[in-house]
């Protein structure tokens, strides 16, 4: 039996929705209604609980061979922070609470997968949550794998709304620094692939893509995409924290994502020379092109939603 904690994001349904295919039993856990709903009925285990309480985890964690613990800001476009060291604390909790039946019987056999982040052992912004939460894992669980994500590609979306629309791609990064990126799909490969064979003991692996972009390569990548000219924009950093509360953030999570972009910009999150690097294959023109796409199916779907005009069409 496999768990995916948190399952409501898209990397969260994306892997749930590859080990249903490959005939695995998946269980889910989340606090979200709408994807619970989502897989109830297509051969998935829906546990009711909520991830920020320790006993839900134990009750998701029952009978599982291996946990896929996708935490936010990983869940969904608003990340969900608040949440975030709620989250870390139960599952600690669940796996570490001496004395119970749970924890004697099965938590020390768990197989562990975690999606983290580069920059989680410096605890760098956001990325803070989720160092605390490696070394708790690694401390009271013998077997673990650490997947620590480069920039996801397609968190560029909102720039090329705004590109497509407006011809200029507003932008948190900086000119002339090259930024680590991995396309979504090669990241739910990886995480598929560590939960179907994962490795017995402590593992810490490091996913970027097959290369680094500078901001000029995300312009050219968008212009090749949306098929015209638009201009780059590097926002200024003295007004990313109301931006970012504008694009519905609470003010603590925009902190900890400026703080985030500012040591991006400034070169402080590279590589752990102690990390496993692995190579996606995805290129940054490959997952704009799949962002470009899901634009046009909501456009379509604002404006045809009984598919009639649209119906057959990419």
């Amino acid at each position: 039996m496999y768990l995916v904690a948190d399952a409501s994001g898209p990397i969260g349904r994306a892997v749930t929705e590859q080990l249903v295919g490959q005939g695995q039993l998946v269980r889910v856990l989340t606090a979200d209604a709408a994807c619970r709903d989502l897989w109830r009925g297509r051969g998935v285990d829906v546990n009711e609980g909520d991830p920020k309480h320790a006993s839900s985890w134990a009750k998701a964690l029952s009978g599982v061979q291996t946990l896929i613990a996708i935490l936010p800001p990983f869940l969904s476009e608003e990340g969900l922070l608040g949440a975030a060291d709620g989250y870390r604390s139960a599952l600690v909790e669940a796996l570490s609470s001496g004395g119970s039946d749970f924890r004697a019987d099965h938590a020390q056999k768990i197989k562990i997968v975690l999606l983290s982040a580069m920059g989680a052992e410096k605890e760098i912004g956001w990325a803070k949550i989720l160092g605390q939460l490696e070394g708790e894992l690694k401390s009271c669980c013998e077997n673990l794998t650490i997947i620590r994500t480069a920039f996801i590609m397609e968190n560029l979306a909102s720039g090329m709304a705004m590109a497509k629309h407006h011809s200029v791609l507003p932008s948190f990064f900086i000119e002339k620094q090259n930024y680590a990126m991995v396309a979504r799909n090669d990241l739910v490969s990886v995480l598929v692939s560590a939960a179907l064979d994962p490795l017995d003991g402590y593992s810490l692996l490091e996913l970027h893509g097959p290369e680094a972009y500078n901001l000029d390569d995300i312009v050219e990548a968008g212009r090749n995409v949306l098929n015209k000219h638009i201009a780059s924009l590097s926002l200024p950093e003295n007004d990313w924290l109301q931006i970012m509360i504008d694009q519905g953030l609470d003010e603590s999570a925009a902190l900890m994502w400026r703080d985030y972009y500012t040591q991006m910009n400034l070169g402080n999150i590279t590589s752990d020379p102690n990390a496993t690097p692995i190579a996606g294959e995805s290129k940054l023109s490959d997952a704009l092109f799949q962002v470009w796409k899901l634009m046009r199916q909501k456009e379509r779907a604002a404006i045809d939603p009984e598919k009639k005009i649209y119906e057959g069409l990419v």
